[in-house]
C-alpha cells in the first residue's frame, strides 16, 4: 500500500448488519487503514444496506449517490441486503460503485491484504483491481468470520452467533438476501464470548435473523446461554430479536438469570390470528400474551418491545383493533411499528385486498402513540430502582454537562456525576426518571458508582 487510505462506514437496518460493518472497521484498522473524520472525505467509503422496507431502500440510493457523485475520486462499496438483491440498479447509480452482495460479503474483510498489494490510488483504480482480485481468489471468509477486535461504533459488544431464516414470512425478503438460518460453531461461540470479556466489554449483546433458530451440533439457543454463562464471570448478556415462539420453558430460563438483561425484543408482526396466518407465522396471537407473562413472572419488570406491521394486505379494523389491544395488554414498553411495505419476491407482494396507505399510516399512528403511552408508564415504574449503566458518551443539555448510557432494561439514561465517567464504564445509578426532550430518556440524577 503506497499511502494510507481513509475509510468512512454507514449502516443502515438491524443490529446483524451494525456488528457486521464493526468488523469490517475492525479488519482495516487493524492492517492500517483509519477511519476518516466526520465532514472529511474519505477514500473509501462502505455503504451496508437493508431491504426491509422501500424506504430503506430508497435511503440507501440517497446515501449511494450522495457519496459517489460528491466523491468522484472515491471508491463506493456497497453490500448487504439491498446490494443481493438489487446489485445491477445499485451499479447503474454511479461509475466509482463496486457491489458486494451480502452472500459474499465477508470478502469485505479480505479487502484490507487486496488494496495492500496494489499501487493502486484513485477510487477508479481500486474498483478495477479490486473486480480482478475477486474474480481470480476464492473466498476464504464465511459470514461468522465478522470478529472484530475492538467496537468502533459501540461501547457495546456484539456477537453474530445465527444468520439467514427458514421461515419465508409472506412479507419478507430476508430470507432471499440472507438465505437460510445457519449457526455459528457451539464452541467458537463460547470462546468468542470468553475473549470479548477479557477484552474489557462490560455487555455483549447476542445477534441473528432469528437468533432463536440457533442449533450447532444438536445444541440450541439455551445450552449456547449456559455455557457462556457457565465459561464467564461478569459480563452481562443481551439478546437481539426473538421468535417465533415453539418452547415457552426456554423464556422462564431468561427471566431467571440474572446476568441476561431483563430487555426482550419479540417480532410480534400483528395481534390478529387471521393477519398472523395470512403472513405465514406460526403461532395464535395468544402465544404472544403467554410469552409475556412469562417474562414478567419474575418480577424484573422486564424491558418488553416488538415489532408491528399495519395494513398488512386484508388487515380489517377489527384485526387492527386486535392488534392495539394485545400490545396494550402485553404491555409492551416500546414498539417499532411500520405501515406494510410491498416488497418484491415476496408472497404479500401478489397478495390483493391492499390497504390504502393512507389508512395503514393511520392505524401506524394509533399504536405508536399507544407505544409512547407504554413508555412512559414503564419509566415512571423505574423510578427509585437501582440499575446498572454502561457509559457510552459525554453530552452537553442545557449547559450542563451529563453521561449518557444504557441501563440493563434498556433505557436510555443521563446521568449527573461528580468523577468522570469513561465510555465503556459499568456504573450503578439510581433512576430518576422523568421525561427529557429531545428523545425521552431517563434522567438520572446523584452520584454513579463505576463497577470497574
Amino acid at each position: 500500500m503506497s499511502r494510507t487510505f481513509s475509510i468512512s462506514i454507514y449502516t443502515l437496518g438491524c443490529r446483524l448488519n451494525q456488528v457486521e460493518s464493526e468488523a469490517v472497521s475492525s479488519a482495516f484498522l487493524n492492517a492500517g487503514f483509519v477511519l476518516a473524520k466526520r465532514g472529511a472525505d474519505p477514500d473509501i467509503f462502505v455503504i451496508n444496506t437493508c431491504t426491509v422496507t422501500s424506504k430503506s431502500e430508497q435511503k440507501a440510493r440517497r446515501v449511494i449517490r450522495k457519496a459517489s457523485a460528491e466523491n468522484p475520486d472515491s471508491l463506493v462499496v456497497v453490500t448487504g441486503c439491498y446490494a443481493q438483491l438489487n446489485g445491477p440498479d445499485i451499479e447503474k447509480l454511479g461509475p466509482n460503485i463496486l457491489v458486494i452482495g451480502q452472500a459474499e460479503k465477508s470478502r469485505l474483510l479480505e479487502f484490507p491484504a487486496f488494496i495492500q498489494e496494489t499501487e493502486a490510488e484513485t477510487g477508479a483504480e481500486l474498483k478495477e483491481y479490486l473486480a480482478f482480485r475477486l474474480g481470480k481468489t476464492p473466498m476464504t471468509t464465511t459470514k461468522f468470520d465478522f470478529l472484530p477486535d475492538t467496537f468502533s461504533f459501540h461501547t457495546r459488544a456484539s456477537l453474530k452467533v445465527q444468520d439467514g431464516c427458514n421461515n419465508f414470512c409472506a412479507y419478507c425478503r430476508i430470507p432471499f438476501a440472507r438465505g437460510r438460518s445457519e449457526s455459528m460453531d457451539f464452541d467458537r461461540a463460547v470462546e468468542t464470548a470468553v475473549a470479548i470479556e477479557k477484552n474489557g466489554y462490560k455487555e455483549l449483546v447476542l445477534t441473528g435473523v432469528n437468533i432463536t433458530a440457533y442449533e450447532s451440533g444438536g445444541r440450541k439457543l439455551r445450552q449456547l446461554l449456559e455455557a457462556i454463562l457457565e465459561n464467564t464471570s461478569s459480563i452481562r448478556i443481551r439478546l437481539s430479536s426473538l421468535g417465533p415462539y415453539d418452547d415457552l420453558d426456554n423464556f422462564a430460563f431468561l427471566v431467571s438469570q440474572k446476568r441476561i438483561c431483563p430487555h426482550f425484543h419479540l417480532s410480534v408482526q400483528s395481534g390478529s390470528d387471521n393477519v398472523l396466518a395470512s403472513m405465514g407465522r406460526k403461532y395464535p396471537a395468544s402465544r404472544l400474551k403467554e410469552i409475556t407473562d412469562i417474562l414478567k413472572s419474575s418480577g424484573r419488570d422486564p424491558f418488553i418491545s416488538g415489532d408491528v406491521i399495519t395494513g398488512f394486505p386484508g388487515e380489517s379494523d377489527q384485526d387492527f383493533e386486535d392488534s392495539y389491544n394485545l400490545i396494550r395488554d402485553c404491555g409492551f414498553a416500546m414498539c417499532h411499528v411500520f405501515p406494510y411495505s410491498p416488497r418484491p419476491e415476496t408472497r404479500a407482494y401478489r397478495m390483493k385486498n391492499r390497504i390504502p396507505e393512507r389508512i395503514s399510516r393511520q392505524r401506524a399512528e394509533r399504536l405508536i402513540a399507544l407505544a409512547d403511552q407504554l413508555y412512559l408508564e414503564y419509566m415512571a415504574r423505574q423510578k427509585g430502582r437501582r440499575e446498572q449503566v454502561i457509559i457510552e458518551e459525554e453530552i452537553m443539555l442545557g449547559g450542563r454537562k451529563y453521561y449518557a448510557g444504557l441501563s440493563s432494561n434498556y433505557l436510555k439514561v443521563l446521568i449527573e456525576s461528580p468523577t468522570e465517567l469513561k465510555a465503556g464504564t459499568l456504573c450503578d445509578v439510581w433512576l430518576y426518571c422523568q421525561p427529557l426532550p429531545p428523545d425521552g430518556a431517563a434522567t438520572v440524577l446523584g452520584s454513579a458508582h463505576p463497577l470497574d
